[in-house]
């Protein structure tokens, strides 16, 4: 496994470098094309086709009781008025009960690795991804928890490594599951024990390396849930509220106890950035010709502007991963059907949770990532080469794929600033001493 945290005397903390295991990608590299494909990403989620997204919150769970229910003022999401959601998808909604009382909409069909919901059939509320963000709620407590330990247990093919309390995504960064204190991780007041700490940080024989004889299928469907897990609690602590400051801010310690301290969790968010690089550059023919009209000229213009953009830095970064290796032999077919079942129990699972704006983001991830592993697995190249006929990606599909690019594209920032808020606290440490 590369050296996700190097040893280095404190320097280039939370600098991973060498190639992200099971792609054709080095850290340095992933990097460098975020620093490029920001930019016109960030506006493109700003622009009102890929910020608005119909979502069924209110889906009932299906594994569980669910409890503890957060009502806090930032865990509920804000939904649109009728009137901020383009008429054109208000006018191709059709209501279910037109199918009639023995006919329902399948969730998903053969190709699809997640749940799908159409848009243009049955519930859901109209959101507006860009004001309601994912970050720090207060949503805490062993409902909280149960989410991603539910996921691990019972759905990643029995690949559990390392499974700590502070994993507990949404969950409480202070609060085990066993409701006793788990204070962050804090650097030590003193240069002294400084390097020592950096060492323990940075250790890698802790049982978290995955084995090598776990079949590569697995190992991504492991990659691919706790990059989303590392990425989400990689926002919680970009974007962390202060009580004391009243401000939203970074929290380095947050940061350390739950995404620093794992090498394997960083470098999964760096996998996951990877996989979807790849299959929005398998995409690309179809997302560049996608209808995106949404009746207004200007936004119609813009995403017309900044579609091409973001592909052209995509499709720069050469092969990144290569999906042809993958569900091969007499197994293959079988082994993905599984692969598709235990995600799409995923996407269901996500629906337990208590936290309005956490589902919301739950899920839109989970679609996402759904999206990349569909045109990944479920078509051959040549599929997006012509005419599209045998292609069938909903409008919902096209904008959770994006959004969940835009989501790891924000992690990597983040990583970045954390490491240089770091440095310079060492640099702080090291004048005084």
């Amino acid at each position: 496994m590369a050296a996700v945290l190097k040893k280095s005397q404190g320097q280039n903390i939370c600098k991973p470098e060498g190639f992200v295991m099971d792609t054709y990608s080095d850290f340095d590299s992933v990097e460098a094309l975020n620093r490029r494909v920001s930019k016109p990403l960030r506006k493109l989620i700003e622009t009102k086709f890929f910020r608005t997204l119909k979502v069924d919150l209110y889906k009932p769970c299906e594994f569980w009781r669910t409890e503890g229910s957060c009502f806090q003022r930032d865990c509920i999401a804000q939904p649109l008025e009728d009137t901020e959601v383009p008429a054109i998808w208000q006018a191709s909604t059709v209501d279910q009960n037109d199918f009639g009382p023995f006919l329902h909409r399948p969730e998903f069909t053969d190709k699809d690795f997640t749940i799908v919901n159409d848009e243009s059939f049955g519930d859901g509320i109209w959101l507006d991804l860009v004001t309601n963000p994912e970050r720090f709620t207060g949503y805490a407590g062993a409902g909280a928890n149960a989410i991603w330990m539910s996921i691990y247990q019972h759905n990643c093919f029995g690949v559990q490594p390392y499974i700590q309390d502070t994993a507990g995504g949404w969950g409480s960064q202070l609060v085990n599951l066993d409701g006793k204190a788990m204070p962050f991780v804090k650097p030590p007041p003193n240069h002294r024990e400084l390097v020592p700490f950096l060492v323990n940080l940075a250790e890698e024989e802790r049982g978290i390396t995955l084995p090598q004889d776990v079949p590569h299928e697995y190992r991504m469907f492991y990659r691919a849930v706790s990059g989303l897990h590392a990425s989400t609690s990689t926002h919680i602590c970009s974007d962390y509220y202060n009580a004391t400051s009243g401000k939203w801010e970074p929290n380095l310690n947050c940061f350390i106890s739950r995404i620093g301290a794992f090498p394997d969790r960083l470098q999964n968010i760096y996998f996951n950035y990877v996989l979807l690089t790849r299959a929005i550059q398998k995409m690309a023919p179809y997302i560049e010709k996608y209808d995106y009209k949404i009746g207004t000229p200007a936004e119609d213009k813009m995403v017309k502007q900044l579609v091409p953009r973001v592909l052209k830095e995509v499709k720069k970064a050469g092969l990144v991963f290569d999906d042809s290796e993958l569900f091969l032999g007499p197994g293959g077919s079988a082994l993905k059907a599984e692969f598709k079942d235990n995600f799409r129990n995923i996407s269901r699972i996500m629906d337990c949770t208590g936290c309005e704006k956490c589902r919301l983001w739950g899920k839109t991830q989970t679609l996402g990532i759904g999206t990349a592993l569909k045109a990944l697995f479920s078509y051959k190249d040549k599929a997006f080469r012509k005419s599209f006929t045998a292609v069938d990606f909903k409008r919902n599909e096209i904008v959770a794929l994006i959004n969940t690019y835009f989501q790891f594209s924000r992690s990597i920032e983040a990583i970045e600033k954390f490491r240089a808020m770091y440095q310079d606290l060492l640099t702080d440490w090291k004048a005084s001493n």
